[in-house]
């Protein structure tokens, strides 16, 4: 894996929670084919399906829910990251 895009994961992450991809298209006002190619190019990058669909929902694969996890950590720590450079510019 060459480089992993934040936007993307962030899209997959926002999928992966509402389960599925129309009402979390209307709710980041993107159109839902945007949301679906964002995807799909994170699993071309990662080299896995993230997403299995069964009829109009989308279930998480064993490899999405690795890597909900692991998103999750990953915009934890950006927030703490913003929280700190926050206080350091507060400080000053």
């Amino acid at each position: 894996m060459s480089e992993l895009n934040y936007h993307h994961l962030r899209y997959f992450h926002e999928v992966a929670k509402d389960g599925n991809l129309t009402r979390t298209a209307d709710r980041l006002n993107v159109s839902q084919s945007a949301l679906s190619t964002q995807i799909r190019t994170l699993e071309a990058r990662i080299g896995h399906q993230l997403f299995e669909r069964r009829g109009r929902q989308l279930v998480l694969t064993e490899v999405g829910h690795i890597t909900l996890d692991y998103s999750e950590r990953i915009f934890e720590a950006g927030e703490e990251l913003e929280a700190t450079l926050r206080q350091a510019s507060a400080g000053r």
